[in-house]
């Protein structure tokens, strides 16, 4: 499904580069859930596990020091943990919309350093739970299912091959700030490599 996905984007994307940067990204999330249960405390059992992180993102300035990008990315943010020494695991899977903005500067040996605030606006499209050799679709429950916004911040370096072609790294990391008892926190730090097409 998810391969399916992005082939689909970057076909529908190849029809639209004109004088823009277009940015194409791989990489792998490390997701914390930060579960408040309905006492108001935030028990330790889950623990974040590893999952994909794809994205296809328009950039662009806003001056001669400020950069955006705004895009599409599907997300998968595991956890797992064992309560009693009952094993369980957790993996969802989310497609949205992501944006940042901020300062790009100029550094040693052609690099370039960007850091922006970024937001994101995603649903999960898939969702399960092990439990005791039993899976548990995630879709009926409130605290996966809905709209999810993130907030968090980005660091990235990218290195030009020529004029049409760079290679960048960031690091990425969001939280969705839900407040209150019994609230589910999605807290991922990813990690990502990928290419910016000029045209």
């Amino acid at each position: 499904m998810s391969r399916f996905l992005v082939v689909l984007f970057l076909y529908s994307f190849s029809f639209q580069l004109k004088a823009q940067v277009w940015k194409f990204e791989v990489g792998s999330n490390l997701t914390r859930y930060g579960f408040t249960n309905a006492a108001g405390n935030n028990p330790d059992f889950l623990k974040p596990s590893a999952g994909y992180h794809i994205a296809v993102l328009k950039e662009d300035k806003l001056g001669k020091r400020l950069v955006y990008d705004v895009g599409v990315a599907l997300n998968q943010y595991n956890a797992v943990g064992d309560v009693q020494n009952i094993p369980f695991s957790y993996q969802a899977n989310f497609i949205g919309i992501t944006g940042g903005v901020g300062p790009a500067f100029a550094i040693a040996s052609g690099l370039i350093l960007s850091a922006k605030v970024t937001t994101s606006v995603q649903g999960m499209y898939n969702g399960t739970q092990l439990l005791q050799n039993k899976y548990v679709d995630l879709s009926g429950d409130s605290q996966f299912s809905g709209l999810k916004s993130f907030v968090g911040y980005t660091l990235e370096i990218t290195k030009k091959v020529n004029k049409q072609v760079a290679l960048y790294t960031n690091f990425q990391h969001l939280d969705t700030n839900a407040f209150g008892k019994s609230s589910l926190n999605f807290i991922p730090s990813t990690i990502t490599f990928g290419i910016k097409i000029s045209q």
